[in-house]
């Protein structure tokens, strides 16, 4: 991957921090191999260097050294990452470990190359840790390329996980020559309907026309030109758009020579005379296929001639036809005649970049028209297989040829003769890439070099003489899934595969008998694409996937929306873990075979996940009883700081999760895992603490009884160092809460069964109010890609929107080119000023 240094060529108002020591510790000194370096304030107790990178940049490396000639060096540091410089996302190491080594002197070099790549436009160093005999101290590099932030379409932003409506810029033809424009994203559970409005949607008047002068008037799509437009057409699974005739004494298609008096103009600059409702090939309106005219000897309704006001209207549905570019009116130039017509914005869902997959089972190829690229090539497209070779394209000769294949299992083979004999440019992968699961590969070529990669590995590039010629010429048929002759075969799936900017539609090629059939299973496999967040179990469907959040204590799409609560004063949950105690066949059971034992006695094992936000102290944050006098409890103190209290037999374990006041109005994050002795704390972002319980006590906690929210009102005796954090109980927002597989509020909001094991007191009103950090998937975040995911909010700074929701301190209840211009008006500008959502960037 690329390496360039991203920190050395910034200005100085790039750099930010919470204090300096004095101006010779200026955050800008903070370049690797500088002359000083950055250091905070002594008085500063959460210190931090920012840096605003101006664009967004894949990041694949950090380095950091020691303030020049001192004592002064980072041993320990957190890195996060956003799109803004607001709300950020910590980079989390392999293992969970978010925290990062630094150096151990002020001139040497420590270099972290990331296990996985980030992208992002800001970043935030948090020092953890430093040389006792000095001070902080940091000097720093990061490397990584330019990212391109488009996505070819609303379902691929859908599909990444974007699942709020809004304006987004796409690119439907990725890397090829058009520009990306702003459309409208009405994101739905199942699809993602791109919409692009124009200057016809409000009716155009035309008098005065007729067949020898017509009015063809222009459809000027909203900052995009024609082409951009039919990109997104090509590349759609379905179009479509309204477009209706209103007419006085104007006929549409009925004429004495057989020649339509109106038709409109698609996609290629191609007439068609068919009107909405209709179908392509047939000169009819929508009511003569529903035999509904107004006439019965007429196919349209308009072409009766009367004089009154009529009119045809439907849908034009076939995708390979949109978009409409130009209307032609040419019968208004008699007495009193005068017609109007309306277009509708084209709206397009589905992606065939994305979806439009097929399987080779046999030794065969789909055959496609003359791959006809000029003087450059882009080629690309993904593929899953179990077999050593296969051709995936070609496009034969003679006397010039140009193919992709695989060559062995860790080979990929871009091999053509274009003008100067037969070349090839050969990646060799460190891994095999016939592993079942999905690659991608994009090649290119032109008149300085040709180049081919696959997934995030680097380029391997073939470059040319400068005296080089390269004629793209071919005069036999694109092959696809084997050579000429059907030599060479591909087995497996191949998906999106598209040819300078263009998608070839594979599934059109489908046939059973020759081996090749629809779509592939094993999308949840892909790491390319996004998966299921907060540990959501990823089901394959039929050319899809879905996820599975029973599990979870999240809903949506992609288990990525909160379930919460606002807990009014006085409010409390009980969830009834067990209703009664444990048999004694049971004991007995779990002493002979502890491991195979599933009903919850004895366990040495938990993990407890939740956030929530208050203004109010002390509280009972989450509190489980047992059937015995052990209990496991988070309180929130009168001072703001939380404990975590566990007894396990006779004796209580105390342990601090955090000293700070978190009682602050701000949604904060707990974390709590333990593993027989061993106990994992998180708050927040910060560096998990580890704790043990000791040897003397018991690891066992006998028999779980119930969970409660907001307060504790078990029966028996509490204790009372619980109790005097009990009164007045809890007032504030949870959500996400879950204690191993139980999800109090999930049950509750969204139960599954008829009488779910819950007690309610008091007003409990649905709101994400306390919705902050969530727990990180199990793979890394620009995998997934979730890099926009989490807000996390540091330092008091505070959002006034968290996860698409307003936060407040209050309940917030949740729902689930013309020929002639018009005549009698002025058509409206083409560029059109639309908001973007505030997720997506612009390009830079």
């Amino acid at each position: 991957p690329c390496r360039d240094q991203l920190v050395a060529p910034l200005y100085a108002s790039s750099f930010e921090a919470s204090s300096r020591y004095n101006f010779l510790y200026s955050a800008n000194l903070a370049r690797l191999h500088g002359g000083s370096g950055w250091s905070p304030a002594p008085r500063d107790r959460q210190p931090w260097l920012q840096i605003n990178l101006l664009h967004k940049y894949r990041i694949t490396a950090i380095a950091t050294q020691g303030t020049f000639n001192s004592y002064d060096w980072v041993t320990k540091y957190t890195l996060l990452y956003g799109d803004r410089p607001d709300t950020w996302t910590p980079f989390v190491q392999k293992g969970g470990n978010s925290t990062f080594s630094g150096n151990w002197n002020y001139y040497q070099v420590k270099k972290h190359n990331l296990h996985y790549a980030i992208t992002a436009k800001h970043l935030r160093i948090l020092p953890v840790g430093w040389n006792p005999a000095g001070k902080i101290g940091l000097r720093l590099e990061v490397y990584g390329c330019f990212y391109a932030v488009y996505k070819e379409s609303c379902e691929a932003y859908r599909l990444s996980g974007k699942y709020y409506s809004g304006n987004y810029t796409i690119d439907p033809d990725g890397s090829g020559p058009l520009k990306p424009f702003v459309v409208y994203c009405n994101m739905q559970e199942n699809r993602a309907w791109s919409v692009v409005r124009h200057n016809r949607e409000y009716g155009t008047k035309v008098t005065g026309t007729s067949m020898e002068r017509p009015f063809v008037g222009d459809v000027q799509y909203y900052n995009a030109s024609w082409g951009e437009v039919s990109a997104l057409a090509n590349g759609s699974e379905y179009c479509e758009q309204r477009i209706q005739y209103d007419c006085y004494k104007s006929r549409l298609l009925n004429t004495p020579n057989g020649h339509p008096y109106g038709f409109w103009i698609g996609r290629n600059q191609e007439r068609h005379f068919y009107w909405g409702g209709s179908f392509p090939g047939i000169e009819k309106c929508g009511c003569g296929i529903a035999k509904s005219c107004s006439d019965a000897r007429f196919y349209c309704n308009c072409d009766a001639d009367y004089r009154q006001w009529s009119y045809d209207k439907g849908l034009l549905n076939y995708v390979d036809h949109l978009p409409v570019m130009q209307v032609v009116v040419g019968d208004t130039n008699r007495t009193a005649s005068e017609a109007r017509f309306t277009v509708g914005p084209l709206r397009c869902y589905g992606d065939r970049n994305t979806w439009n997959t097929v399987s080779f089972t046999k030794t065969t190829h789909m055959e496609f028209p003359t791959f006809k690229p000029g003087t450059s090539a882009d080629i690309s497209f993904h593929f899953k297989t179990t077999a050593d070779h296969g051709v995936f394209v070609e496009n034969p000769g003679p006397p010039y040829f140009i193919r992709v294949e695989l060559n062995s299992t860790t080979e990929l083979l871009f091999i053509f003769s274009v003008g100067d004999g037969i070349i090839n440019a050969t990646l060799k992968s460190p891994t095999p890439l016939n592993d079942d699961q999905w690659h991608f590969v994009k090649a290119e070529i032109n008149v300085k070099m040709a180049r081919i990669k696959v997934d995030e590995q680097p380029w391997v590039v073939r470059r040319f003489p400068s005296q080089s010629y390269v004629n793209l010429v071919f005069t036999k048929p694109l092959l696809v899934g084997a050579a000429e002759y059907k030599m060479r075969g591909f087995l497996g799936c191949l998906r999106g595969l598209r040819m300078n900017g263009v998608t070839l539609n594979l599934e059109g090629k489908v046939n059973e008998l020759e081996g090749i059939k629809y779509n592939c299973s094993g999308h949840c496999w892909n790491t390319s694409e996004v998966l299921c967040r907060n540990a959501g179990r990823c089901v394959e469907k039929y050319s899809t996937y879905l996820c599975d959040c029973n599990e979870t204590a999240f809903d949506g799409l992609y288990c990525h929306k909160d379930i919460g609560g606002y807990f009014e004063p006085g409010t409390w949950l009980r969830y009834n873990i067990r209703s009664v105690p444990i048999t004694v066949a049971a004991q007995f059971a779990n002493i002979v075979d502890p491991q195979s034992f599933t009903l919850g006695y004895n366990q040495t094992s938990e993990e407890i996940v939740f956030s929530f936000s208050t203004t109010e102290t002390p509280a009972v944050l989450l509190y489980i009883s047992s059937f015995t006098n052990d209990y496991i409890a988070v309180v929130l103190k009168h001072d703001g700081s939380l404990d975590l209290r566990y007894r396990l037999g006779l004796f209580i374990n105390k342990y601090t999760l955090i000293n700070r006041n978190m009682a602050d109005g701000d949604p904060h994050i707990v974390n709590v895992t333990r593993n027989e002795r061993e106990i994992r704390i998180e708050v927040d972002y910060m560096q998990p603490i580890f704790q043990s319980i000791p040897l003397i006590f018991d690891k066992k906690f006998d028999s779980p009884k119930s969970l409660f929210l907001g307060r504790v009102l078990e029966t028996g005796v509490i204790d009372p160092e619980i109790q005097k954090f009990n009164t007045p109980g809890f007032t504030g927002c949870m959500s996400g809460v879950k204690f191993n597989n139980i999800a109090p509020l999930k049950a509750y909001f969204r139960p599954n069964q008829t009488d779910p094991p819950i007690t309610i007191m008091g007003e409990l009103v649905e709101s994400n109010c306390g919705a902050g950090l969530v727990v990180l998937p199990p793979i890394p975040l620009e995998i997934d890609p979730w890099y926009t995911g989490p807000v996390f909010h540091i330092n008091n700074i505070r959002s006034s929107c968290i996860k698409g929701s307003y936060h407040t301190n209050e309940p917030k209840a949740i729902e689930s080119p013309s020929s002639v211009k018009p005549l009698t008006e002025e058509a409206p500008k083409k560029e059109q000023n639309l908001p973007k959502i505030q997720e997506e960037d612009r390009g830079e």
